[in-house]
């Protein structure tokens, strides 16, 4: 019998990392900010748990000031710069300035929610204006 899970937890005062073209997000400094942030969350959450592997239900929200909604980017690459932040990078990717001790349980050769994104079976993506004016995000994962 599998053993259904649910992964919950929000980021305050910044926007999903973005995933856009070819080049790898993990060393731009404006998208590491932001995965650090994505990761550090998810990890509050899952700890030293197994990511996520099978039928994997993906649920985001992002939240932002109403006259910023279209400016702060495509809603898919918001998605897919979540999905690839919650698994582990792909090997040969430079990580150097990962390299701390801080950073350590949510350094990017770690899978911290999703083992593989391939097993996302349904993703519900919404971009909302925030009532309070500020950015931030909520994302919850259901699968086993």
């Amino acid at each position: 019998m599998t053993v259904m899970r649910r992964i919950a937890f929000t980021v305050q005062g910044h926007l999903p990392p973005k995933k856009d073209g070819a080049n790898s997000m993990w060393n731009k400094p404006f998208e590491r900010a932001r995965l650090i942030e994505l990761r550090k969350a998810a990890y509050s959450q899952c700890g030293s748990d197994t990511p996520l592997s099978e039928n994997i239900r993906l649920n985001v929200e992002i939240y932002c000031p109403l006259h910023e909604l279209p400016q702060i980017g495509d809603l898919d690459n918001f998605i897919t710069g979540v999905c690839d932040g919650l698994m582990a990078a792909a090997s040969g990717t430079p990580a150097e300035s990962w390299d701390s001790s801080e950073l350590n349980p949510i350094h990017p050769s770690k899978p911290l929610a999703i083992r593989d994104d391939r097993n996302v079976v349904e993703i519900i993506a919404r971009k909302l204006p925030s009532e309070n004016g500020e950015r931030w995000y909520r994302v919850v994962l259901e699968g086993a």
